[in-house]
């Protein structure tokens, strides 16, 4: 039902499939306030992005491969649509299959993880405010919403991207998860571009006010590399 629902909301616009890929190196994978690969292990997270022409519908194979001492392995697959239904607003909403292969007995029940989204964002109010909802049907097994803001400054000739977000779970409660405030993240960066090739570097800080999640703060870097076709 899902599927049909993204493909009434996208226009006919086929006509011109664009790919992106990605390949981000971070120095911790932190995620809704987890330190999922435990002690601090630097991840490689490559993905692959097909975008239907001007349809709003895209197409994502994400992945993480922890780099030291682990055999973690993540990899996710991703269908969704992302349109300005105008200048001052914007509709995101999709579903995702999140799967673990390094997981004993995969493929099974506790290696893999269905999830939809619905998001908007605000493009007429200061900072450009977005809300998120996310509902986790197995592993999860429940609710985590996000408040979004960003903010954009010229700093040496180049544009520096801010971002914060203020993350609400309710989701694994299985694995003695408080529901509540999850994370509270900050981030900066900025893109340098070279004929297509772009490089963003990033500085992350999140704050988790529920140790049931993770007893640390966390602060990493990051390094994306971007290739548009």
């Amino acid at each position: 039902m899902i599927v049909s629902v993204l493909f009434f909301f996208a226009s006919p616009s086929f006509s011109e499939v664009k790919m992106s890929l990605n390949t981000t190196l971070v120095s911790r994978y932190i995620w809704r306030g987890f330190d999922t690969v435990p002690n601090n292990k630097p991840t490689l997270q490559p993905s692959v992005t097909l975008r239907l022409g001007e349809s709003g519908l895209c197409f994502t194979l994400w992945s993480a491969f922890a780099l030291v001492d682990t055999n973690f392995v993540e990899l996710d697959f991703i269908m969704g649509y992302d349109k300005a239904i105008s200048k001052d607003f914007s509709l995101c909403t999709g579903v995702g299959y999140f799967t673990f292969p390094s997981y004993p007995n995969y493929p099974d029940k506790n290696s893999t993880s269905p999830e939809i989204y619905l998001g908007t964002t605000f493009d007429f109010i200061p900072f450009s405010p977005g809300l998120t909802a996310y509902y986790d049907f197995n592993l999860g097994d429940g609710l985590y919403a996000t408040l979004s803001l960003q903010k954009s400054f010229p700093l040496l000739g180049k544009v520096l991207c801010s971002n914060f977000l203020l993350g609400y779970t309710t989701q694994y409660r299985k694995i003695w998860v408080d529901p509540g405030l999850s994370d509270l993240c900050f981030r900066l960066s900025t893109d340098f571009v070279f004929k297509g090739l772009t490089l963003t570097p990033s500085l992350n800080y999140v704050i988790v006010p529920n140790k049931t999640i993770n007893k640390e703060d966390e602060i990493w870097g990051g390094m994306s590399i971007n290739y548009d076709f």
